[in-house]
């Protein structure tokens, strides 16, 4: 698949309310890649937020790139779904927490909670954390 044809397409994907999905050449870093940027609608997740029911609305980012090259449509939409299973994870990881403390275990913005994460999933660093941010 063209990089052009990529970006249309996932242009024209739709999930959930409140979330968008915009793509960009990055053929000047990978030939054959596109970068999708993930807006989405969160709350804030920070402990002092968790015993009221996280009620401050935020909207959230984040940044994956994805080969393209020799993909078939069916092929993107599937790395597309890998993204946004990416992103439920890294939410579901923040919101997950220990009452009366409000300790989140595997939070991803905690280096301690990274690791922990990986540990149980076989991976031997924390770099997939490192993709999200605050919009």
């Amino acid at each position: 698949m063209e990089n052009a044809s990529a970006i249309e397409l996932i242009h024209r994907v739709i999930y959930k309310p409140g979330w968008s999905f915009k793509a960009r050449d990055h053929v000047n870093r990978f030939e054959g890649t596109v970068v999708v940027r993930v807006n989405y609608p969160a709350r804030n997740s920070n402990r002092d937020q968790a015993n009221g029911g996280y009620p401050e609305e935020i909207t959230a980012y984040a940044e994956f790139p994805i080969v393209v090259k020799d993909s078939t449509d069916e092929d993107l939409y599937a790395a597309l779904l890998r993204v946004i299973s990416s992103i439920e994870e890294h939410e579901s990881r923040e919101f997950l927490r220990v009452h009366p403390t409000g300790w989140a275990p595997f939070h991803p913005h905690r280096v301690d909670g990274m690791r922990r994460w990986a540990a149980r999933h076989g991976k031997a660093d924390v770099l997939a954390d490192l993709q999200f941010g605050v919009a």
